[in-house]
Parts: C-alpha cells; structure tokens; sequence
C-alpha cells in the first residue's frame, strides 16, 4: 500500500492478487499440518482532478478468515498467534489520497491521507507486498516490530516528496481493529523516512508512538523504532531484490525487544529462489512458555529459510506459480522442552498472481 506518488501506476483502475493454496507441516512438540489459503488482493482507483491534482482510493482486502480461519498457518515462534500466522482480516486497508503536484516543475508531491483502516507510518513496505519477500508465503517472525501497523484504524496522514526523499507524518488509533471499520480519536502518531540512492538502493527509518490496551487492561505507550535497506540489482539474465530491516520496540514498562531480518529473491525467467534469516527476541509469555520462571524476559530465537517458486503459466498478467521452501528453526536451550532440540517445517504451495495492465503487484 505505501507506494511513493511518483512511482504509483497511471491506470484509472487496478487489481492485484496475491493468493496462496499452501500446505505447512511443522515439527517437534508444537509441530502440526494444515492446509490454508494465505493471501491478499488489492483494488486502486486513480482519478485526475486537475493536472496537478489526483485523487486515489485503495482497497485492501483478504479471503484469510475463510481460507485459513482463526487456528492460522502453522509457523513456529510466530507471536502473532502462538506458533501460527494469524488470518488478517476482510477489510485490511481503505484509503483516500489527495495528491498534489507542486514545485516550479511539478517534480514535488504533497499528499493528504485519509483511512479508516490503513497504514501508519511505522516499519518498510509491509512483508506482503515488499519485492524481496515475494513467492514466501511466511510472514516474518518479527513482524509485529517491523511492519505490523499496516491495518491501523483512523489514519490521518501527510507525505512530502522530493526527488527521491519522501517524508511522511501520519496520526492514527491504536485501539484494536474490528469490523465494520470504526473510527476513533487518533491518539498514536509515526513518522516516516526513505531516501533512493542512484536507480537501485533505497533507505528507510521510522518512529511511532502507540497507545493501545496492554496485557493488564490498562492504556499503555509503546514505541517502535526502525531502520531498513532494500535494493534491486540485474546480476546476470536475473535480478535480485534485497532487504535489511533493524527494529526495536517496547510495550508500556515491558523490556525492549529487537529483531534483525534479512530476505532476498533472486530471479531468472520462470524460476525464483527465496531466502529468509531472522534473528528477534521473543518473550516466555509471548510463545506461551510456562516452564520460565520470568515469562517477560526476551529470549533470542533464529530462523532460516530457503525457498523455491516455479512459474507454470504465465499470461495477460495471470500467472500459476508452484513452489516450497523449508525453516530451520533455533531456539534458546531454556525453550527445547516445548519446542525439541531440532524444530523447523517445510510448506508446500500453488501461488496465483493477476496483475492488471499497469499494476505492481507482489
């Protein structure tokens, strides 16, 4: 959903579709088996009201409480549902931009933003529509540190570009989502960073301050940091898509905690090989440990995975992907009675993608 406006597609409409049918096996003593059906699409309305002026309206949405329900994808040390990616829900993200062309050459861009379910401005690209992690149908184990405030609830914003520096400032609720898209006070507020280098190098970092409900039902600040690098190189007849992303974050009194992921593709004509290597701290109480005296005290946990996507079919901007990838996990010696000595799984997937003319989607 963050595009840069001077990167953002002229089509007066636009559909992108990103969906998985996914088998995930896990292992140890929280291993299961699932078959889901991760997956987002997304619909953009592009309409100019004056030369200088453009008006567009982007609709999120997800087939996940349906295709993979309220157990989730089994991932282990995945927080956001205990050993399980949680479904996202229906409507992921509505948003209203007003975008103005300013500047003695219009190369200048000042946009206003208006969600009631949208992106703050915390974190890179989020994970499902970033290039680097395209064909990985696993969200990162750090997500909730790096990019998990994109379905934030009453968005305002306002974005800056020049060049390739964009600033961003955006004030949201963080009180819990939920359906049909209520509106609150804005009581949070991020702020937002990224600046290209030359055609292949791009650089980020952001701040937020969140007020949500903590673990004992009172209203508690929190604050993320984050900082992040991603390119995109030709090497050969293929082109590989990086990223690095740092971030630390605090819940109220809680202890910090940090995550460090790096993710890459490389691709060549139909094939793609994917990789991921994560490195966060996460809480007894988080992975619901009970055998840690001090449940609020991070511990390090690893991950690595390796993956492959082969493209089937590919025309008119529909494409049948059929892929795999494997996670060996590493868990500290105090989680191995929960978890054993050698956790990690394998999936399996069949990816559908459609692109309509002018898009870029993930």
């Amino acid at each position: 959903m963050d595009m840069p406006a001077e990167t953002m597609p002229e089509a007066p409409l636009m559909l992108q579709v990103n969906q998985f049918a996914l088998y995930s096996h896990t292992t140890g003593p929280r291993g299961g088996s699932r078959v889901t059906g991760p997956g987002t699409w997304m619909l953009m309305y592009n309409q100019s009201l004056s030369p200088s002026n453009k008006l567009q309206v982007s609709l999120m949405a997800s087939p996940e409480q349906l295709t993979v329900g309220d157990k989730g994808t089994p991932q282990l040390l995945q927080v956001e549902n205990i050993d399980n990616m949680h479904a996202h829900d229906t409507i992921m993200a509505l948003e209203f931009r007003d975008i103005i062309s300013i500047g003695p050459n219009g190369n200048q861009h000042l946009t206003f933003l208006f969600a009631p379910r949208g992106a703050a401005a915390i974190g890179p690209v989020p994970f499902m529509h970033r290039q680097s992690a395209e064909g990985n149908p696993d969200a990162p184990l750090g997500h909730t540190l790096q990019d998990g405030f994109h379905d934030a609830s009453t968005v305002l914003g306002v974005e800056y570009g020049f060049g390739r520096t964009t600033v961003e400032a955006t004030a949201f609720s963080g009180a819990g989502i939920s359906w049909p898209l209520p509106l609150h006070s804005p009581d949070s507020f991020a702020f937002r960073l990224t600046q290209g280098i030359g055609e292949h190098v791009n650089l980020g970092a952001s701040y937020g301050d969140v007020l949500s409900t903590g673990d004992h039902g009172n209203m508690e600040h929190s604050q993320y940091i984050s900082a992040w690098v991603a390119t995109s190189h030709k090497i050969g007849p293929g082109t590989l898509k990086s990223s690095l992303v740092f971030a630390r974050g605090r819940n109220g009194s809680s202890p910090s905690q940090s995550s460090l992921l790096a993710e890459a593709v490389y691709a060549r004509g139909m094939n793609a090989f994917f990789g991921r290597a994560e490195v966060l701290q996460a809480t007894p109480e988080e992975l619901d440990v009970a055998t840690i005296p001090n449940p609020i005290d991070p511990q390090w946990v690893k991950a690595l995975t390796f993956g492959y996507e082969r493209t089937l079919f590919e025309q008119r901007g529909l494409s049948f992907r059929l892929g795999g990838s494997y996670t060996k996990d590493f868990v500290p010696s105090d989680f191995r009675p929960e978890y054993g000595s050698h956790p990690g799984g394998f999936k399996l997937f069949l990816r559908i993608k459609f692109v309509t003319n002018g898009g870029h989607a993930m």
